[in-house]
């Protein structure tokens, strides 16, 4: 029984040897074979190595062979390689700038010392301009305000003041006239064949025509100092049917007198036309159209002009 259990004891033993040795010898050729070839996942675990080129040789030369057969592992390499290098140097500028973080905030500390320093400097400059509590500052006096001379004011001229009681003497025209009515400012007859039939200018100084008076029926007559019935005719006239809308009143004069008293009608003043050839105290009758309608004598003629009048 001793025996038996010491050979199988050995037995057990040889069998665990040959067992260890048999599973190494796969290990020995699997190793052997990542030495010889890489595979995909090898290459994607160390992509980032390969593109910074922290590899070893042996491995960089192994890793190329296996992505000059590998389409798979190509594309990935050349999508790697085809990012820009300015986001790959930024990238870096990050990472370096992280892995020093005494470094900023010294920076920082500095500036805000420098800071500190500008404030407390502008502080005591401001103390040190501003005046004491118990100094009492003296007013400077400008020199040019020393050298500018004082213009002498000369005194006013005196005013003489009036006597009230003096009398005062007013000038007198040389040849004054008898009654200022009867100033008469003749107006020149018209030069010419060619001076039109009506031209006349209003008292506010307006010049008017027979156009401005169509549409309506326009009763003129030529009146002077001399014919004072017929201007109490004309007078009376206006006076009767002036209010109507379809009529209109033309007293005209070729001298610059006054108006008659006691007269309403309105007053014209020849403008060198030809006044359709009146003489003084006659009258001439417009249609509305500026056609002749009636002419004749203001006192000759009055009950047959009023009627005609009445008529229209």
């Amino acid at each position: 029984m001793p025996g038996n259990d010491s050979k199988r004891a050995c037995s057990g033993e040889s069998a665990n040897a040959k067992r260890k040795r048999g599973s190494a010898q796969p290990e020995e050729k699997e190793e052997g074979k990542m030495t010889d070839s890489l595979d995909c996942r090898w290459i994607e675990k160390n992509l980032e190595a390969l593109s910074c080129g922290q590899l070893e040789l042996e491995q960089d030369r192994l890793a190329h062979a296996h992505i000059a057969n590998c389409a798979v592992c190509r594309q990935e390499v050349e999508a790697l390689t085809a990012v820009d290098p300015l986001v790959r140097k930024h990238f870096q500028r990050q990472l370096r700038i992280a892995q020093q973080p005494r470094a900023a905030h010294a920076g920082r500390a500095l500036g805000l010392s420098a800071a500190a320093m500008a404030l407390v400097a502008v502080l005591l400059f401001a103390g040190l301009r501003s005046p004491r509590p118990g100094a009492v500052v003296a007013p400077v006096q400008s020199s040019a305000t020393l050298a500018v001379p004082v213009a002498e004011i000369p005194a006013p001229p005196s005013v003489k003041i009036p006597d009230p009681n003096a009398s005062v003497e007013r000038a007198k025209p040389l040849n004054p006239p008898a009654n200022a009515s009867d100033q008469v400012f003749h107006v020149q007859p018209p030069k010419s064949g060619n001076a039109p039939d009506f031209l006349v200018m209003d008292a506010a100084g307006f010049s008017r025509r027979v156009e401005d008076f169509r549409g309506h029926f326009i009763l003129i007559t030529v009146w002077s100092s001399a014919s004072p019935e017929a201007i109490s005719n004309f007078d009376r006239l206006y006076k009767a049917y002036g209010s109507q809308a379809k009529f209109r009143f033309a007293g005209v004069s070729n001298d610059r007198l006054s108006k008659p008293a006691n007269t309403t009608f309105p007053v014209f003043y020849n403008q060198g036309s030809k006044l359709f050839g009146l003489q003084p105290g006659e009258f001439i009758l417009l249609d509305e159209k500026g056609g002749i309608a009636m002419r004749g004598s203001l006192t000759k003629d009055f009950d047959t002009l009023q009627k005609a009048l009445q008529q229209k």
